[in-house]
């Protein structure tokens, strides 16, 4: 089994969360590849990119593959999953299900409308701890995208906060709800997911069956 962790948006592989889990598999002996979803230029991004990366870096050698993924990385870990069987077991930190609306709720229907008559528009990149101008296109691309498209069945585990106000951990449970094989862990945090790291991991080991 070949282990991939996706960072959020606007994020590194330099993440809090990556190194604490790429250390927790090197302590087993154990590679988690964390690549870098900016691709080569953060600005131009979208997602049919990163998952196109994703594809031909990760899953030609025919290797079944466990997937991590945090917050729009979880969303990336689900389309992964739907379109590659090779992809048998998910781990989603706080997923940004409904990715493409979340953004539009988020920064309203005027802001969107001036995004698109701009072109670009400023977001905050917390890997490169300055502001960087996103292109229109990726929304319109993501937009393209839903965790409904995963119609097959796999283990999943979810972790999602109560009190996330990015993504409302409602988009998990009615995700679990129609999913035999979810398992959703409700927890008393925010969408940082940072305050339980220690048992996250733990949870996580245990539905990986990695020791």
């Amino acid at each position: 089994m070949n282990y991939l962790y996706l960072h959020g948006f606007a994020s590194s592989p330099n993440s809090y969360k990556a190194n604490y889990m790429q250390q927790r598999f090197a302590e087993l002996g154990l590679t988690l590849h964390v690549p870098d979803l900016n691709l080569t230029d953060f600005s131009k991004v979208t997602l049919s990119e990163q998952l196109a990366y994703l594809d031909r870096t990760y899953l030609q050698n025919h290797e079944p593959i466990a997937v991590i993924g945090s917050s729009l990385g979880g969303f990336l870990a689900v389309q992964l999953a739907a379109r590659n069987p090779l992809v048998q077991k998910l781990v989603l930190l706080a997923p940004a299900f409904g990715f493409g609306e979340r953004i539009t709720q988020n920064i309203g229907a005027e802001n969107v409308a001036q995004w698109e008559q701009d072109g670009s528009r400023e977001f905050y990149h917390y890997g490169l701890k300055r502001n960087v101008n996103l292109q229109f296109q990726f929304l319109v691309d993501a937009q393209k995208y839903s965790e409904a498209q995963l119609t097959r069945s796999l283990p999943i585990l979810i972790f999602h906060g109560i009190h996330d106000d990015v993504v409302p951990a409602s988009l998990s449970e009615e995700f679990a709800k129609r999913r035999s094989q979810v398992i959703l862990k409700l927890l008393n945090d925010d969408h940082a997911l940072g305050s339980d790291l220690i048992n996250i991991w733990q949870d996580t080991k245990q539905f990986l069956e990695i020791s």
